[in-house]
């Protein structure tokens, strides 16, 4: 899967975000994207009534909300421009958890070898997360659903429709302010920590406390 993702230069594909606590559905989203490295990313949220549009060019991220005609302009600090894509996550789990092969099952019609990670000894208490099942298809190695338990919560991450390594040019990822849109920049670190605050999912845990799960798309 490392050596699969490593030979990556775009992707592009439907990613379903589905969030449950106590076995019921709590909200779904899909979005879809596209991957150039090393850090060129547009995403559009479906299924929303107005279809948002990020685009981030590798310097500068756009956010354009058609409900309100208001194009957020965000400059990113040169220390922020890190190479972010689903794929990654697989290489952050195996530095935090112990990772087990229990299987086979199929996804989406494919065949995929089901693996189960939870946390190395030791870190249980440092590490948000209490399991997290991993779906890989069995011809090409890449991930193709995630499940993470958190308390009585559970998340499924699940891609669609994936395309690799199709040729995408850096022509994807520019972006044209709509005609009549108000274009606003804003400052970096300000709107990080706004994000942070509204993607957080709130989820009660044991005595009472809440802690959060955060997806990253």
């Amino acid at each position: 899967m490392q050596e699969k993702e490593s030979s990556i230069e775009d992707s592009s594909y439907t990613l379903r975000m589905t969030t449950y606590f106590e076995g019921e559905k709590t909200q779904e989203n899909e979005f879809e994207i596209a991957y150039k490295k090393p850090n060129m990313k547009k995403t559009i949220t479906k299924g929303t009534g107005n279809e948002s549009v990020m685009v981030y060019d590798g310097k500068i991220e756009w956010l354009y909300d058609p409900e309100t005609n208001v194009v957020q302009k965000i400059i990113v600090p040169e220390e922020y421009q890190f190479e972010i894509d689903y794929f990654n996550l697989f290489n952050d789990t195996l530095n935090e958890y112990d990772i087990s092969v229990s299987g086979n099952d199929t996804i989406d019609g494919r065949i995929a070898y089901f693996l189960e990670a939870k946390p190395k000894e030791g870190r249980e208490e440092s590490i948000l997360i209490d399991e997290i099942k991993i779906w890989v298809d069995e011809e090409n190695w890449i991930p193709l659903k995630y499940e993470i338990y958190q308390g009585t919560q559970r998340m499924e991450i699940e891609i669609q429709d994936l395309k690799i390594n199709t040729g995408i040019p850096d022509s994807e990822f520019l972006f044209n302010v709509p005609e009549g849109a108000e274009v606003v920049t804003m400052n970096f670190e300000d709107l990080l920590s706004k994000n942070m605050s509204n993607e957080r999912i709130k989820v009660p845990a044991d005595g009472g406390k809440e802690t959060s799960m955060v997806p990253i798309v």
